[in-house]
């Protein structure tokens, strides 16, 4: 997930920057609390002076000359002791360079781009793929941008251009095939949930030339490691370089599993080097569900509360309320209207990338709630809505994930689970059984079969990072980290404000190896 996704035309509203009203209430508290101020009058210094022009700029839409202006306000309000101005110019400028990176292109370099990835496209095409309502755009600067994905997207939304694709028919085709295996081998014991365990290796590095990264401060890294829960087991950490920067134990037992380090870059001469190695093992789930033996949901347990209520980016909205009541009709039973939900989703929502860093807490729209709107969204935001829409039914469930191991690699990905008394949490994946509808040379029996396994089965090919989106880190973070919906690559903080996007930079000195080590 190293990838900046883009967001549709609609422009959100944004009330984790520093807007022009929020911004002047807090340069008043500030005054108030640093002496009191005249009557009528507000004393401000040379930094607040710039904050305040920057987020003028920003009201107006001049991205490139609001981040300009917020980076030209740090030094003086950290001169001037207004910390806290100064680190919410430091979140305002990431959350517009995020935004920039997001949508990079203008109408005519998508178009360019979508020339060059498709040579033997006709104008009248071109016109429509890069002006067509599904696709991602921003107004900033005057002029709107597209987002950096759009060419990526367009065989998921023109799918007879994936079909025409000789590399993806190779690549989901044997992807289907060992899958259509796994369903075919799979257990009839209904008692038999867990089988076929494989075993892997991880090893996090982090390598980072000294001269890229400042003299001074505290720099904290929260690496995402595997936890323990249900299929996936026996997580061990196997060896941290160096073991004194880590500052609390490995949190591979609780919701969201990290290791979490400080870096004091005054004592760093060398280049900065962390290493870690952890080995977990991941079981095949095959959930062979007896309708009438789901026992009754305990409504005043934590979990059921927990996990039926909405929360961060699984906002349950009246429409999606009256969507899964629709979906479900008159189906009591929570594994069948788990089963319309998933079909729905499946035949209906379009797969594409997602705008997820621009997302909440970045901003006000939140993933299901734009899955719901635009029907159409990737493994995170499906299974978000999937989520939400159970929850809708009193159906207790989550999305869970970090990542996926189909190539031999760490890959990042989500799934849903949904919860059944006398069984616990049975897996769905979305966007996965999808990829059935990917591959032309698939009989109707097969996709069936495929989309099938992926509803209440998964194969072993995974690695679950955290039981939720929106968990909160382990220390909690200060501020908005990169991506702090799900954490799939090193969060990174650094303790003194800046214009600088330093978690990108470790992200860009970041690899996650994997070997795999027992198992089919």
């Amino acid at each position: 997930m190293k990838k900046l996704h883009g967001y549709h035309s609609l422009r959100p509203r944004i009330p984790y920057a520093v807007s022009l009203m929020r911004l002047t209430i807090l340069l008043l508290v500030l005054s108030v609390l640093q002496g009191g101020i005249l009557p009528g009058a507000l004393a401000t210094g040379a930094g607040e002076n710039l904050a305040r022009e920057a987020a003028i700029l920003e009201e107006q839409g001049q991205y490139n000359s609001a981040i300009e202006r917020y980076a030209q306000a740090i030094p003086p309000l950290l001169d001037e002791g207004n910390v806290i101005l100064a680190e919410a110019c430091s979140e305002s400028s990431e959350k517009l360079a995020i935004i920039l990176g997001t949508y990079p292109y203008t109408l005519e370099e998508i178009k360019s781009l979508i020339r060059q990835a498709y040579p033997k496209a006709t104008e009248e095409q071109v016109t429509l793929w890069a002006s067509a309502d599904t696709v991602h755009q921003w107004f900033y600067d005057g002029e709107t941008h597209y987002f950096s994905e759009t060419v990526g997207n367009l065989p998921h939304r023109y799918l007879d251009l994936m079909l025409e694709d000789e590399a993806h028919q190779k690549t989901y085709k044997q992807l289907v095939t060992d899958v259509l295996c796994i369903a075919a081998a799979q257990p009839t014991d209904g008692y038999t949930q867990y089988s076929k365990p494989a075993k892997y290796r991880g090893i996090h590095t982090i390598s980072v030339p000294r001269e890229e990264l400042p003299q001074t401060g505290i720099l904290r890294i929260w690496l995402p490691i595997p936890i323990n829960t249900g299929s996936q087991t026996g997580v061990v950490i196997e060896s941290i370089t160096p073991a004194e920067w880590m500052k609390l134990p490995p949190s591979n037992d609780q919701d969201i599993g990290l290791a979490y380090f400080e870096v004091p870059l005054a004592e760093l001469t060398d280049d900065l080097f962390i290493q870690l190695s952890f080995a977990f093992t991941h079981h095949e789930q095959h959930f062979n569900v007896d309708p009438d033996k789901i026992g009754e949901y305990d409504r005043e347990s934590a979990l059921y509360k927990q996990y039926t209520s909405a929360y961060g980016n699984t906002e349950i909205t009246d429409e999606i309320i009256q969507m899964a009541r629709k979906i479900a009709g008159d189906e009591s039973n929570p594994y069948f209207a788990a089963r319309k939900l998933y079909d729905y989703i499946v035949e209906n929502v379009t797969y594409c990338f997602m705008p997820h860093m621009v997302f909440y807490p970045r901003t006000e729209i939140t993933e299901s709630d734009y899955v719901h709107r635009f029907q159409q969204g990737d493994c995170g935001a499906q299974s978000m809505y999937f989520t939400a829409m159970c929850r809708a039914l009193g159906i207790p469930a989550r999305t869970t994930g970090g990542w996926q191991l189909f190539s031999g690699e760490f890959g990042g990905h989500f799934w849903a689970e949904f919860y059944l008394p006398n069984y616990g949490w049975v897996p769905v994946d979305t966007s996965f059984g999808q990829m059935a509808n990917y591959v032309k040379d698939i009989s109707a029996e097969d996709r069936k079969a495929f989309i099938d396994f992926c509803f209440a089965s998964q194969d072993s090919m995974r690695c679950v990072v955290q039981k939720d989106t929106d968990v909160p880190l382990i220390p909690t973070a200060q501020g908005t980290v990169l991506l702090p919906m799900a954490i799939q690559m090193p969060a990174v903080e650094y303790s003194i404000p800046t214009a600088e996007m330093l978690d990108t930079l470790i992200v860009e000195h970041w690899t996650l190896a994997c070997e795999k080590l027992e198992g089919n």
